[in-house]
């Protein structure tokens, strides 16, 4: 029997795995994921916080994959698409007859000397939960050191995960100063970012109310800041330096490291794909193998950028790259991949957010406020039920 092979268990790789058990192929489903669990990425900022526990945003994929889906927990090492197989670091190599590589992403922190080792990347569910066991150790010091530096945080980026970020640390300072006995008033947060203001690629009118938000609650904003260096407790921004014993990383991410240890044409370690996601050829080609989610960069026809990652541009990679492999399984075609755009929705505290939404025509609706959480609710509710 043929080998249907999804590598990853983010909203890409299991949105692959639920539409190919709905269309029952004649050929094996598996599912190869480092780890036993799946988490929401878009939440990692409530755990590294403390407002919300890992198990509410995360579940077993053993407890939820279709048991006619072979299950495999393994890290992977590399792909070798040459003879079509994938090399595991417990299980060593296991072939595939069609390849849906979905292995997310990393921490872009190697690009900056010293980052890696010293701070606090928001990628994982692993990185959240060592983020928030940092800040309640520092705020328990603090007690006895009273080191000004214990009751600073400092965020290296100014994308949806440092926005994020940011603006549930602010909401949870209150709680934070009473149960570690801190002064509220004396913990600061700032954050650096290369560009003029947070997230300066979208509507200038959402910048602006983001810059509101975060302003109103406290948070300090140096832009066109470059952060060059970074050494234990200290960020450098050329020949400045500002001292934070929690300092937060979140510039954005990289594809697998996997990548450039396969022989992909890629980009920050995301697989370049043509229109319908498969692989950019290298040496020939490399039939039968398509990239979905973080880990593949996929260009906007109309700017050349390529598309931020994202989950509503996981899932309907999936639904194109899972059409893709069933139509070469019966000697079909592939089909070219069409992004459409639901809108931008950010979460600003448990209670509000901001939103820019796009209807059929192109038109686009702005909104701010609590109105928006409910709209987020609704979002995260359908990014579950897209991988369950």
């Amino acid at each position: 029997m043929r080998r249907i092979m999804v590598l990853g268990a983010g909203y890409a790789g299991l949105h692959a795995v639920k539409q190919l058990v709905a269309q029952n192929p004649d050929a094996e489903i598996m599912l190869i994921n480092k780890d036993v669990y799946h988490y929401d990425t878009a939440r990692l900022h409530e755990v590294a916080v403390g407002r919300t526990d890992p198990s509410e945003i995360s579940f077993n994929l053993r407890e939820k994959i279709n048991p006619g889906v072979t299950l495999v927990i393994d890290e992977v090492v590399r792909i070798d698409h040459d003879i079509r197989a994938v090399e595991l670091r417990k299980n060593g190599l296991i072939f595939y007859d069609y390849l849906i590589n979905a292995l997310g992403g990393a921490s872009s922190t190697p690009d900056v000397p010293g980052a890696t080792g010293n701070v606090l990347p928001l990628i994982t569910l692993d990185d959240a939960m060592r983020a928030r066991s940092h800040v309640e150790q520092v705020l328990t010091d603090y007690r006895l050191s009273q080191n000004p530096y214990d009751l600073r945080v400092a965020v290296c980026g100014d994308g949806f995960s440092a926005v994020a970020f940011m603006a549930a640390l602010m909401h949870e300072i209150p709680a934070l100063a009473k149960k570690f006995d801190v002064p509220a008033k004396k913990m600061e947060v700032h954050c650096f970012a290369s560009n003029p203001r947070p997230l300066y690629r979208f509507d200038p009118k959402l910048t602006e109310w983001i810059m509101e938000d975060l302003g109103g609650s406290g948070v300090i904003f140096h832009g066109s800041s470059r952060v060059t260096r970074i050494e234990p407790g200290t960020v450098f921004i050329g020949n400045q330096t500002f001292h934070a014993n929690t300092i937060v990383w979140a510039t954005g991410i990289r594809g697998s490291r996997v990548v450039p240890v396969s022989g992909y044409v890629q980009k920050f370690n995301r697989v370049i794909v043509n229109d319908d996601l498969s692989v950019v050829e290298a040496d020939g080609g490399w039939p039968r193998e398509f990239v979905i989610g973080d880990v593949s960069a996929v260009a906007n026809p109309e700017t050349g950028r390529v598309y931020p990652a994202s989950a509503q541009l996981a899932i309907q990679q999936a639904d194109c790259a899972v059409s893709n492999v069933l139509s070469l399984l019966h000697g079909g075609r592939t089909f070219r991949f069409v992004f459409k755009p639901y809108g931008t929705i950010l979460p600003l505290g448990p209670h509000s957010g901001v939103a820019q939404l796009e209807n059929s025509k192109g038109k686009y609706t702005r909104l701010k406020g609590a109105k928006v959480r409910l709209l987020i609710s609704r979002m995260n509710k359908y990014f579950r039920e897209a991988i369950i």
